[in-house]
């Protein structure tokens, strides 16, 4: 029994995401670049000098490569050393998005894509290094890029260095296939993920970071990236703290065996002409761009069938997480894990949009699609919340199965051995700026709803400009506490308030009303009901 069927149903949701997001990219953070009295700055980096700027508001650096570009006999290759240059490299503007789902209207993208922006304070230097952090974007692992959102507010507020890289997405990032066996097969992305942060250790101090303090950091795919490379071995290292926001990935398909997914892979490229083993391998690196990013995984992945996810069993994840977490083989770094109270409702608008859930025929029709033999249980574990509104069921479904219970047993799995802060996101009116579906129940604390109070600066779905005072002081609350943590492992929420680390009593809640500990979390998210099913 898997519990991903919520993922499944992330896809609609995504796609709305990015279109919202096409001519929204606030991370090329032109206020910056083009900002009044903004000056050139050079930095030398061990591959060659790049160029980016220095305002008043702090300091950008763009589209800066930390690999060779994973083309031609590189492809569903480890990222491999960039080429060294001696010209100075212009910093000023944002590098390519990598290949992903096809979308209308949206961001030219290439497989060329292994670059990553830098944001600093505006007096960020080499004798004064500051707290550096790891952002990883969300997406599925199908969309995303590293100019998505604005993390230079945050630097220059919190002092802190950012660093936001891509990472390779859909088939270039998992395909797992017997042709590809060896190093990263399955879990490319990962190793990218990697590789960006060994370019942090190596050449963050040029830019007034400080490589012996780096925390990892990202929201759904991102956060779910977090906790992958805290079991990873390549990672061991690289990062001393962590957060994760909505992505714990303690449910079992959270990875894929690579038996799974090489399976997955055959008939894939099976479908796209590469049949014979001993050339498959050739014939996948020769195939159009254009013909592998609509082929379909034939595989479970993150969100659920026909979608992707790492491989376990190679080299970049040896077990599956859940398995190394339990044997605690995992980082021993202090830890930020949360979830928001409502993560499905972001999924229920796009559903009621496809005509679903609109009879109670259709909702077990979901449930079904997803549980098999084990729906009665399920219908039944939720029958008095279906009675009172179906469509708030199924999105508590999604929430407690996917996020907020894989979310509670992480922790419990992490907090023997290191410090675990968690919380729950509950502004029951989160921002949000795309257009509200008709007949859906208000949106609550939605997945990703807490990108804006972290970042506090616009994104495709909230612009921080129009939060209430109370919002504003929520968002001035986590963002230092996520910056508190990076600086020195032990996050505060107020002036004189620390945040108590996790014993099992129940979540920090977060909510414009002042932080509580949320005390009734596993009663509300059923989940020990969710543990007998796993």
């Amino acid at each position: 029994m898997t519990l991903t069927f919520a993922r499944r149903l992330l896809a609609p949701a995504l796609a709305a995401l990015a279109l919202a997001g096409c001519a929204l990219t606030p991370g090329r953070a032109t206020q910056l670049i083009g900002a009044p009295g903004a000056v050139p700055k050079t930095v030398e980096t061990r591959t060659g000098p790049v160029r980016g700027v220095v305002a008043s508001a702090g300091q950008v650096f763009l589209g800066i490569p930390f690999a060779a570009p994973p083309i031609g006999t590189l492809r569903f290759q480890p990222p491999r050393p960039v080429q060294p240059w001696t010209a100075v490299r212009d910093a000023t503007r944002a590098g390519a998005e990598c290949v992903q789902a096809p979308l209308p209207g949206g961001q030219a993208v290439s497989e060329d894509c292994l670059n990553l922006n830098v944001y600093a304070p505006h007096d960020a230097d080499a004798a004064h290094p500051r707290p550096v952090m790891v952002w990883l974007y969300g997406g599925g692992f199908v969309i995303g890029n590293n100019v998505q959102n604005d993390p230079s507010a945050m630097a220059e507020r919190q002092g802190v260095v950012i660093v936001a890289p891509n990472y390779r997405l859909g088939v270039l990032g998992f395909l797992a296939h017997p042709a590809l066996k060896g190093e990263g097969e399955g879990s490319y992305a990962l190793l990218d993920q990697q590789a960006a942060l060994r370019w942090v250790r190596d050449n963050i101090a040029g830019f007034g970071g400080d490589p012996g303090n780096v925390t990892l950091f990202g929201e759904s795919a991102g956060g779910w990236s977090v906790c992958y490379q805290l079991t990873a071995p390549g990672a061991r290292g690289l990062f001393h703290k962590a957060i994760i926001e909505s992505g714990a990935c303690t449910s079992p398909d959270s990875a894929i065996s690579m038996q799974a997914a090489e399976a997955g892979g055959v008939r894939m490229a099976g479908e796209l002409g590469c049949t014979d083993p001993s050339t498959a391998a050739v014939c996948l690196r020769a195939l159009p761009v254009s013909v592998l990013r609509k082929a379909k995984p034939r595989r479970r992945g993150l969100l659920g069938i026909e979608s992707w996810s790492p491989a376990y069993g190679g080299d970049v994840l040896p077990e599956s997480p859940l398995a190394a977490l339990r044997a605690g083989r995992f980082a021993r770094v202090p830890v930020i894990d949360g979830t928001n109270h409502d993560e499905g409702r972001l999924f229920l608008g796009a559903l009621r949009l496809q005509g679903k859930l609109y009879s109670q025929a259709s909702f077990e029709k979901i449930i079904g699609d997803f549980f098999d033999e084990k729906t009665p249980t399920v219908l039944a574990e939720y029958a008095a919340e279906t009675a009172r509104d179906r469509r708030v069921a199924y999105a508590n479904i999604v929430t407690d199965a996917t996020f907020a219970c894989p979310a509670w047993q992480l922790n419990a799995l992490l907090r023997p051995s290191v410090p675990v802060y968690a919380y729950e996101f509950d502004d029951p009116q989160a921002l949000f700026a795309l257009p509200r579906t008709p007949f859906v129940p208000p949106l609550g604390a939605y997945h990703s709803s807490e990108i804006a109070y972290v970042f506090a600066t616009r994104w495709s779905l909230a612009d921080p400009a129009r939060f209430s005072p109370a919002q504003r002081v929520l968002s001035d609350r986590m963002q230092a506490a996520w910056a508190s943590l990076a600086r020195s492992g032990s996050p505060s929420l107020a002036a004189r308030a620390d945040w108590p680390r996790d014993t099992g009593a129940g979540p920090v809640r977060l909510a414009p009303d002042g932080p509580a500990t949320a005390g009734d979390f596993a009663v509300r998210h059923h989940c020990a009901f969710w543990e007998t099913l796993r």
